[in-house]
């Protein structure tokens, strides 16, 4: 699979496109085909060795994305190949496929595209989380 790998810190000139192996899914794991991924202030503050929880170089970045689910990991609900998905990935979704755990994935809603999916996990979980917990909003 292709991903875009991030070589060192620093700039855009840090990324590659580089052929990694295709992830298999573990136990409790989903594989994803990538349809759209998410780009946020993590993944470039974590490009820059900004980031505290950013990985170690050389790495695939990526926090979330949105796909179709082509194949399961053991004690993974099968019926869930050829969903969409919409998933959390912390680090490897900016790649073809990933694998994240079923605990993190959720069905996409088809009135949303692959685009406005992947942007839910950590752009908008993270403004929701922001206005439930400092402003306290009635849910």
């Amino acid at each position: 699979m292709r991903a875009i790998v991030t070589t060192r810190n620093g700039d855009v000139g840090a990324l590659k496109i580089e052929e990694r192996p295709d992830p298999v899914p573990s136990k409790g794991q989903l594989l994803i085909r990538v349809k759209a991924s998410g780009l946020n202030f993590a993944d470039i503050l974590a490009r820059q060795g900004l980031y505290p929880d950013g990985p170690p170089k050389p790495c695939v970045m990526g926090y979330e994305v949105a796909g179709i689910v082509e194949a399961a990991g053991d004690e993974t609900d099968r019926a869930l190949i050829g969903k969409s998905v919409i998933a959390m990935t912390r680090f490897g979704g900016q790649a073809e496929l990933v694998v994240a755990p079923i605990t993190q994935i959720l069905e996409k809603p088809e009135i949303l595209s692959f685009e406005q999916g992947a942007a839910i996990p950590t752009n908008y979980l993270t403004a929701w989380a922001l206005l439930e917990r400092r402003v306290r909003i009635d849910s």
